[in-house]
């Protein structure tokens, strides 16, 4: 619904500016206009931006989760599969490692994406829950 009223505001907005009626004949009007029509616009990307953030054949390093042949969807989680879900080698430091599950966190925490879609809450807290136990077991393996 939101999107859709984004959409509308923007076809609005155009149509007003585009349009020889005006409701103020300087221009100040089509100035806040053109401003709305911006700022609508902005946001219509940014919601497309966060939405193409959890499709996870696109990013990289992500490593889609398919069914085995034990009927196992996750698998054990190793050390190298943990380090391709932080997004890290495993030469690096745990200074990078940590900033590399900061920004993966902010992206996919549950708390950030409450506006979107029920499917895209769920994966963001499977994504969430992926990211704390691979970091606990680099964690582990780096001090270890």
């Amino acid at each position: 619904m939101n999107k859709l009223l984004n959409y509308l505001w923007i076809t609005l907005l155009s149509v007003y500016i585009i349009s020889p009626i005006d409701a103020n004949p300087l221009f100040f009007d089509d100035l806040i206009a053109a401003a709305a029509l911006f700022y609508f616009v902005y946001k219509n990307a940014k919601q497309k931006q966060q939405y193409s953030g959890y499709d996870t054949q696109s990013k990289p390093g992500y490593q889609s989760q398919q069914t085995s042949a034990s009927g196992d969807a996750h698998g054990p989680l190793t050390l190298d599969k943990a380090y391709r879900i932080l997004g890290v080698s495993s030469d690096s430091t745990l200074d990078e490692i940590s900033k590399a599950y900061k920004e993966k966190m902010t992206k996919s925490h549950p708390d950030k994406v409450s506006h979107l879609s029920e499917e895209l809450q769920e994966r963001a807290k499977e994504l969430t829950l992926e990211l704390n136990e691979a970091y606990e077991c680099v964690k582990r393996h780096t001090k270890a």
